[in-house]
């Protein structure tokens, strides 16, 4: 569950990651095929039972929460090993405002990255991305 403003960039990683793993599957399963025989499905029987024990036993039930109160319980799980500020590089007084300080980070990058480019363009060193074209001898 993603804020919507994260949506398309996970669906965009997800899809990569999707596609890479049929990928290997594809280059891997005529070995084997070849070498198990018709047991060749017992390695993805194998992974798929690891992966069902992980979800049962780690993951939090998520039905019928919010996106908003997933975050805040992640904000306070993580404030009882570390402090939020901590790891996200925020001072206190940002993270007493109930702000979600990833946001806070990006924000504090955002405004430096806009800084370095309004500074490039005073000082005529911006590079824009165009290219001279010259019309060649004929």
């Amino acid at each position: 569950m993603f804020d919507a403003k994260y949506v398309s960039t996970a669906m965009s990683v997800s899809s990569q990651i999707n596609w890479t793993c049929n990928f290997i599957v594809g280059i891997g399963f005529p070995y084997l095929n070849y070498y198990l025989g018709p047991y060749s499905f017992v390695p993805f029987a194998f992974v798929l039972l690891l992966v069902f024990v992980y979800s049962l036993i780690w993951l939090p039930e998520t039905h019928g929460t919010t996106p908003e109160e997933l975050q805040a319980a992640l904000v306070q799980n993580m404030s009882r090993s570390e402090s939020v500020s901590s790891v996200f590089n925020v001072d206190a007084t940002e993270a007493s405002k109930h702000v979600n300080p990833i946001d806070v980070q990006w924000t504090r990058a955002m405004n430096s990255i806009r800084a370095e480019e309004d500074k490039a363009m005073r000082d005529g060193t911006y590079d824009y991305g165009f290219q001279v074209i010259r019309k060649s001898a004929v």
